[in-house]
Parts: structure tokens; sequence; C-alpha cells
């Protein structure tokens, strides 16, 4: 698994590339979309990521412009959004995201692919079941 992992990362990370974007920060970026002013505690949990790792993620992203993280409000957590750099900048990447899939799932197999994501979410879930 850690060396389709690896070797699909590599594929996604040079597609988005000429955007300054890693596959890992696109899929942040995807998940403050769905959910904008998203907990960064939630974030990690929905990223599968400890929040130590998130924040380091986070960093860069704060400092390039594309998310934007608000100080708690009295009894609150910290939660992020999009800017609308962030929102432009995951437009463009969906759009190469989206022709890199589109070669993978060709050269993969459709039904072949539908069974690997099924069975990749199952995992996980499970795998996080078991870690709690």
């Amino acid at each position: 698994m850690r060396k389709a992992t690896r070797a699909l990362s590599r594929l996604y990370d040079d597609t988005l590339a000429p955007l300054g974007v890693t596959v890992a920060q696109f899929g942040i970026l995807k998940a403050i979309w769905r959910e904008p002013d998203l907990a960064l505690s939630r974030l990690a949990d929905e990223m599968v990521m400890d929040r130590t790792s998130l924040y380091r993620m986070l960093t860069p992203m704060t400092s390039a412009g594309w998310i934007a993280i608000a100080s708690p409000t009295k009894g609150r957590a910290k939660t992020v959004t999009l800017t609308a750099e962030g929102e432009s900048l995951l437009a463009r990447a969906r759009q190469l995201w989206g022709e890199a899939q589109t070669r993978v799932v060709g050269t993969y197999g459709a039904d072949r692919w539908q069974a690997l994501e099924s069975a990749i979410s199952e995992l996980t879930h499970l795998s996080v079941g078991l870690n709690a």
C-alpha cells in the first residue's frame, strides 16, 4: 500500500507542481472548502492526521495566503477558512488533478478503481476505529 501511495502521490504532486501546491495540501484545501469555518481539531480528524502534523502543514498554506485561521472566541476552537486566493487555487488545482485522475482511472479501469476506493475507505474507517 505504501508503495502505491507514494507512486500516486508523486504523480499528483508532479501534476500540481506548476501551481506550487502538493497533493496533501490539495486534500486539505478540499476539506476546508467542503466545510467552511472548520475547527482545526475536526480537520485533523477528517484528514486522519495528528494535530501537530496538520499545524505544520497549515503554516506554509497560511503564509501563502490560501487559508485564514481565526482566533477562537471564548470557549471555541480555532477555525480555518479558504481565502479568495485559496478558492482560486483550489479551482485551478481541481482541473489539473481531474486530468491526472482521468488518466489513472482510464489506465487502471473504472470498475477496478471504484472497488479500490471502496476498499480503501472501508479500511480507513476500520483502522481509525482500531486506533480509538
